[in-house]
């Protein structure tokens, strides 16, 4: 016990003036002031208030400016706004004739769509008939002429493409 003692002694020796010297860093409600805060702070009304404020004569001066005279006469500002507004016509006229186009695209789909085909596969290649072996044929089975063919899916096409531009010309009237 009595190696400790002076240790003591020295160690409440410091204490006093290391306290003395020291200075409160950290306020955590500890201490001599047990919670009590500060006075009150000044706070400023923010600029939301000030943009608030600005706005209301503003709205006031637009519409004021906005309004036509007593003669009825445009002011500058909607004269603006109509010098702008010239689109409107142009987009009218497009929609106009993009709408044209589309319900022609339609009935044109609809014809093709809707008409009835022939039967018949036309051939891409007629002269098939033609081939084949030139031995051991039977009498009356060899080769013919291909015009006679050829005339009849001429005049076949010729038909179908007739009955589409009178259904065209019936749907213009």
């Amino acid at each position: 016990m009595l190696a400790l003692r002076p240790k003591a002694v020295r160690a409440a020796e410091r204490l006093p003036t290391a306290i003395s010297r020291g200075t409160r860093r950290h306020a955590s409600g500890h201490g001599a002031d047990h919670g009590h805060h500060a006075g009150p702070k000044e706070e400023s009304l923010g600029p939301q208030l000030w943009v608030l404020l600005a706005a209301i004569p503003i709205s006031v001066g637009v519409y004021t400016i906005s309004r036509p005279d007593k003669n009825g006469k445009m002011t500058g500002l909607t004269q603006l706004i109509d010098k702008y507004s010239s689109y409107k016509e142009a987009w009218a006229a497009r929609n106009t004739l993009h709408t044209d186009m589309i319900e022609q695209a339609a009935f044109d789909s609809n014809l093709f769509k809707n008409s009835k085909g022939t039967k018949h596969i036309d051939l891409g290649f007629p002269e098939i008939f033609n081939t084949g072996s030139p031995y051991n044929v039977v009498a009356g089975q060899g080769a013919r002429g291909m015009d006679e063919m050829v005339a009849h899916y001429q005049k076949a096409n010729a038909d179908a493409d007739e009955r589409r531009t009178k259904a065209l010309a019936a749907k213009e009237k």
